[in-house]
């Protein structure tokens, strides 16, 4: 897996900048709350929508062999929604979304979402074209590449993801979260070379 000590920043104006008529494709299933935030089911139900509109995410894929690649199709106050691909050996080690439901839709080839089961190990989802998942605030997954170059998937957050818990084990076998930005690369997989049965 790539190393952040190798990996160049991305160009965050491409990264965060979807073009008027993706992000207004995506803007008409956003729906309506009234300015509350959507619940993980109106997320799963917005990310299957954009999945199935391939126009809506083909344009953004980028498939990067050095660094998991993502693209912002639409944010507004209340939801961001992002197409995120997967190549052999990516994956985002476990991590939380801190106050932000979340969505998810598979839309090509197969990402794994993983679960931690204590103490027997995790639980293991192959999330394929129109495979949802949800998860409230607070909810602990990985996800990885399983297959496809790249594998796709859409996710959708409410309110927006602006931190992530990214959960590490320090030298002395001791699991922390550590806060990041929401929008920061998740490439943490120090729980595997600890205990790599659960992932």
């Amino acid at each position: 897996m790539a190393s952040t000590d190798i990996l160049t920043p991305q160009d965050w104006t491409e990264v965060v900048s979807p073009p008027s008529e993706i992000a207004d494709g995506v803007a008409a299933f956003v729906p309506d709350t009234a300015g509350q935030p959507l619940s993980t089911g109106q997320l799963a139900d917005l990310s299957q929508a954009v999945a199935e509109r391939e126009e809506l995410w083909r344009p953004m894929v980028v498939a990067d062999p050095d660094r998991r690649r993502y693209r912002l199709l639409y944010e507004d106050d209340r939801v961001d929604v992002w197409v995120i691909m997967w190549m052999p050996g990516q994956g985002t080690g476990y991590h939380d979304h801190a106050i932000s439901g979340v969505g998810v839709c598979g839309a090509e080839g197969m990402a794994i979402e993983k679960q931690m089961v204590l103490p027997e190990g995790h639980s293991e989802v192959e999330v394929r074209p129109g495979v949802r998942r949800e998860g409230p605030a607070g909810y602990i997954h990985s996800v990885a590449h399983g297959e496809g170059t790249p594998a796709i998937t859409i996710h959708s957050y409410s309110p927006p993801l602006m931190e992530v818990g990214q959960y590490r084990v320090d030298e002395q076998g001791i699991l922390r979260r550590e806060i990041e930005h929401g929008r920061r690369e998740l490439l943490d997989n120090s729980i595997a070379e600890f205990a790599p049965d659960i992932v």
